[in-house]
């Protein structure tokens, strides 16, 4: 006798970055399967949001310490994923073009934003929801934050900016650090979205945000506790940390 399909149970999520490329197209998709979503923005977005939308944006700037009126949102929460996707991009190509200043504001939102969130939400994170879905954190990298990709020359020529390497490379071991101390009660994973279609994508970049995003859903609909993973979209194959 076939095995019955199982229906995926809608969940709730915090997407830092909501407000345009991928973390809008994830907000969308997530929300049309009928998810709960809290959309971290930028103060002044949410005055700006698409008018009968089903999100609940959240004015963060998360190179900041998070408002109180955020904080408690958040921890009233029964949060199932927590998606880091946040980020500023840099033109800084070569060492001697490496401001050290713009290096360190970039690196306190794409890193240090992604632990102020995490924080956040842990408490969240940690209480069982009524789905009672194993909670997981999803790091926003990239293939070019492989210490292990860039030590074998995969990338050469690439021209790809010192800060956004050193930020996805960063978010790996963030990764691995959340593993190590919390891999008992939930999981972690690094992704690789693909060449997106985004402001901060590369030239002649042609996947559509919310391709990754659905790619994404799927991979939280077939999560069973895996543990930390550092995988591309759509394939799902495992990339080298």
């Amino acid at each position: 006798m076939p095995g019955r399909s199982v229906t995926p149970v809608p969940g709730t999520a915090v997407i830092s970055g909501a407000g345009r490329g991928f973390g809008a197209a994830l907000a969308d998709v997530l929300t049309a399967e009928q998810w709960t979503v809290y959309g971290i923005v930028r103060p002044g977005f949410a005055a700006e949001a698409r008018v009968g939308g089903s999100v609940r944006f959240l004015e963060w700037d998360i190179a900041h310490s998070c408002p109180e009126d955020v904080a408690e949102v958040l921890a009233e929460a029964s949060i199932d994923v927590v998606v880091n996707n946040a980020a500023v991009g840099s033109s800084q190509k070569t060492l001697s073009s490496v401001d050290s200043g713009s290096l360190a504001q970039l690196l306190d939102n794409n890193v240090a934003g992604a632990v102020r969130v995490t924080q956040a939400s842990l408490d969240g994170l940690l209480r069982t929801g009524p789905g009672g879905r194993r909670p997981l954190v999803v790091n926003v990298s990239s293939r070019l934050g492989s210490a292990s990709l860039h030590a074998e020359g995969a990338f050469a020529g690439f021209g790809t900016s010192y800060g956004y390497r050193l930020s996805k490379a960063a978010l790996n071991m963030l990764t691995l650090s959340l593993h190590e101390e919390f891999g008992a009660e939930m999981d972690a994973w690094s992704v690789h979205p693909g060449a997106l279609k985004t402001g901060m994508g590369r030239p002649g970049a042609s996947k559509e945000p919310a391709a990754a995003a659905r790619e994404l859903l799927h991979e939280f609909n077939k999560h069973r506790g895996t543990g930390p993973r550092f995988f591309e979209l759509g394939s799902s194959a495992s990339l080298p940390w």
